[in-house]
Formats: C-alpha cells, sequence, structure tokens
C-alpha cells in the first residue's frame, strides 16, 4: 500500500512539474493567456519556474513583450546565478502544449498548492496541539481562509452587472407577485420599506441602553423572519430565551411565565405556543464565555447543518476575543471585523447587539447616538445598517410616548437614514407595528 501511494505521490509531483514548464511556454508564446486564465505565483512549487511566471509578470505589467530574451535579461540581472536564457530554451523546446490547455494547467498547480497548504496546517496544528483549543481554532481559521481563497472573487464588467440586472429582476418579480421584500422580513413594516428587510451578507448591530428591551427586540426580529435562525446568547440561558419566545409568540406575560403565576387562559395561550415554536427551525447558544472563533465554528455548523438563514448575537461586547490581552478597541475591532467576515463567507445577515456608553443619559435628549456606542469606531466602520432602540418610558414613566419604541437608523450603507417608531408591549415584550391614528 506505502509503494502504491509513494508511486502516485510521484507521478503526481511529475505531472505538476510538466504542468508548470507547459504554462511557462503558452505565456512566452502567448502574452494575452496572462490575463485569460488564473494564476498566481505562489502556486508555482519549482523555485525556477515560480520566478520564470514572475518576471513573465513583471514584464507584461510593465507593458513589455515577455519572450525567451526578455524575460533571460530580466532575471540575469536579478539572478545572475542561473544561466537563464539555457533554462528557458529548454522548457520551450520539451514542451508541445496547446493554449487551450492553460486552464486545466492551472487546476493541477491550484490543487497541488492547496494539498501542500493543507499539509503545513496540518503539521502545524500538530506542533501546536498542545496549546488546546486556541491551536485547533487556528487551523480551522487557516483551513477556512483556503477554501474561501479558492473561491473566485474577482468579476469582471459584465459579470458585475449581469448579477445586479437579474437581482433588480428578482427583487421586481417578487414584489409584483405578492409585495414581499427582498431580504427577511423584520416584522416591522416602516422598517421594512427602509431596509428591504435583512440582507444577506449584512452586519447589523443593534445598540442601546440596559432595560430598553435589545434583547427582546432582537428575538421579535427571529420570529418574524420565518425562517431557520440560530441564536448566540452569551447573556441569558437557553431557557430564558425559549421562555421570552413563548411570551413574544403567545402574548403571555413574561414576568406570570417566570413567576409561574398562569391563569387558564395563558395555559391555553401556552400550548398553543410551544406548538407553533416547536414547528420552527431554530439552535441556542448559551455559552457566556463564547469566543468568536467559538461562534464562527457554530454559525458554519448551523449554516452547513442545519441551514440557517439568520444569526442573531447578543451581544458584541460580552464576546470574548482572540487576543484578550489586546487593548479594548482592538479586541472589539476584531470581533465586529469578525461578524462581518462571517456574515458574507456564510452569506446570511447577521443581527448583533451592542452596548452604548451612559454618556448619552447625562444629554437633554438621551437618544443614543452613533458616536455613544461602546467601541463605536471598529462598529462604525464594520457595521451595514446601525439601528439604535431607544423608549422614552425608561427615563420618563408619564411621557406621552408611552409603550413607543423608536428605532433610529443611524447608519444604511444601502439607503436612507431615520426613525421608525414601532409598538412595543413590556408585558410581553411584543415589538410590533404601530397603529397610527387616522
Amino acid at each position: 500500500m506505502y509503494n502504491v501511494d509513494k508511486k502516485k505521490s510521484e507521478a503526481e509531483a511529475r505531472n505538476a512539474a510538466q504542468a508548470e514548464q507547459h504554462l511557462i511556454a503558452i505565456l512566452l508564446n502567448d502574452n494575452a493567456q496572462l490575463a485569460a486564465i488564473d494564476l498566481r505565483a505562489e502556486w508555482f512549487e519549482n523555485q525556477a519556474t515560480r520566478k520564470l511566471f514572475k518576471a513573465i509578470v513583471d514584464l507584461i505589467n510593465a507593458r513589455r513583450v515577455a519572450d525567451i530574451v526578455t524575460v533571460a535579461d530580466y532575471l540575469e540581472k536579478e539572478h545572475p546565478s542561473i544561466a537563464w536564457y539555457a533554462e528557458i530554451a529548454d522548457i520551450m523546446q520539451n514542451s508541445i502544449a496547446q493554449t487551450s490547455s492553460a486552464p486545466l494547467y492551472g487546476e493541477i498547480l491550484r490543487s497541488r498548492y492547496n494539498r501542500r497548504s493543507a499539509e503545513k496546517i496540518a503539521y502545524m496544528l500538530l506542533q501546536d496541539v498542545g496549546k488546546g483549543q486556541d491551536a485547533i481554532d487556528k487551523a480551522i481559521r487557516d483551513l477556512m481562509d483556503l477554501e474561501t481563497e479558492e473561491s473566485a472573487r474577482n468579476f469582471d464588467s459584465k459579470e458585475t452587472i449581469k448579477a445586479a440586472v437579474e437581482k433588480v429582476e428578482k427583487a421586481f418579480e417578487r414584489f409584483q407577485d405578492d409585495g414581499s421584500i427582498v431580504g427577511i422580513d423584520t416584522g416591522l413594516q416602516e422598517l421594512n420599506d427602509v431596509t428591504g428587510g435583512w440582507q444577506d451578507s449584512d452586519l447589523i448591530v443593534i445598540p442601546a441602553r440596559p432595560a430598553m428591551g435589545k434583547t427582546a427586540a432582537m428575538l421579535n426580529f427571529c420570529l418574524s423572519g420565518d425562517v431557520p435562525f440560530g441564536i448566540i446568547s452569551s447573556e441569558q440561558s437557553f431557557d430564558q430565551i425559549g421562555q421570552r419566545l413563548i411570551a413574544i409568540d403567545g402574548g403571555i406575560s413574561g414576568s406570570s411565565i417566570r413567576k409561574g403565576s398562569l391563569e387558564g387562559e395563558d395555559w391555553d395561550r401556552l400550548s398553543l405556543s410551544a406548538r407553533r415554536l416547536l414547528e420552527r427551525q431554530f439552535w441556542i447558544n448559551d455559552d457566556p464565555t463564547i469566543t468568536i472563533d467559538a461562534i464562527r465554528r457554530q454559525a458554519r455548523a448551523w449554516k452547513y447543518q442545519n441551514g440557517i438563514k439568520l444569526l442573531a448575537v447578543d451581544y458584541i461586547q460580552r464576546i470574548y476575543p482572540s487576543d484578550p490581552r489586546a487593548p479594548k478597541h482592538i479586541q472589539v475591532e476584531d470581533i465586529v471585523r469578525g461578524l462581518k467576515s462571517l456574515a458574507k463567507e456564510l452569506d446570511i445577515p447577521i443581527v448583533a447587539l451592542a452596548q452604548v456608553s451612559r454618556e448619552c443619559e447625562k444629554r437633554p435628549d438621551r437618544r443614543p447616538l452613533m458616536g455613544d456606542i461602546s467601541d463605536a469606531s471598529a462598529i462604525e466602520k464594520e457595521a451595514d445598517l446601525i439601528i439604535t432602540l431607544y423608549r422614552d418610558e425608561v427615563y420618563e414613566p408619564e411621557t406621552v410616548s408611552k409603550g413607543i419604541a423608536e428605532l433610529g437608523i443611524v447608519k444604511n450603507r444601502h439607503g436612507g437614514t431615520g426613525t421608525v417608531f414601532a409598538s412595543w408591549s413590556g408585558r410581553t415584550f411584543k415589538l410590533s407595528n404601530l397603529k397610527r391614528a387616522s
């Protein structure tokens, strides 16, 4: 068995070496192929062919012809210890490759590069295994980065405009059919009008002071979407989240659920709500010391095993950073950038809660602004949507705005800003459309 594997490995290495030489010959014969095929210098395993490829790229980028003479002259100045003219002549003489085969040779190089990279990651994991979960997290992160690099992220004008128009056409068709939105329903019509619903790959941050109801708002958004969702809850346990979901869905007093002081009609509502929620698909991780790396692992598992279409995180400042020794603003930047990258990678919206500093309570108007968010700079840069949550009755019990939640859209990468008003029931944690006086 060992001999068979060894022979196979040696054959693959020979094929890869030939593919590298064939590609060099193709590029020297037809410089236009550099733009036509996907190639990277690090894919070349042989040092000589890697240097040849880099020289060809440099010359073409400098708007010069890359042929045997110019490439040999270029490299003999950079690396005079090698007889480059003879090296290139030998490659050209032994290569009979057709230009049409170039993509196939490129695929051989890419595959070999990925294998080498994966082997290196595995080796480093074995060396660092004594570091425990940190070493495993790094290996997973490196492997996922390798997979991400493999996917095409380079699009020309035709691909870009075609994809954009197709997206508009799909949105138009949905709107014409039933007036539905493109994204995931927020449950609030005015918010849908501004945002089009929660959009795939977006990071939505909802900052608020304590007691404003941001966890309840997040759970309302999860239930309104009617899609499979995951919740990272580092503040409340999974059963507490379950109780809140039942209160919201069933219109039952959250206080009565917690105390067990339910009356006859409440039990009927609880039973109906429990049956409805059992039909929903959602998952909760309530690890109070969860790290951003652990969130990545959990979200990927939920996405690929359970098909979640929305992730909710409660809340940014409670997530443990990759490097606890780093300054706080660097830690938050790492966490927020990680959430945004995760939203793009999984192509789902992520709704993340955030704390607001108490400085806003010193102003006559206590409504939070973007700068009031704790460690605001990183969040301002990475978030696609920032929607502050404010209820005047928290500070003024007799306010005329009792039972009203204000959602201040202070950043919207895709549209306008402004304030959306919603009805708030503190009894049942329910956030709903505000009925306007006619």
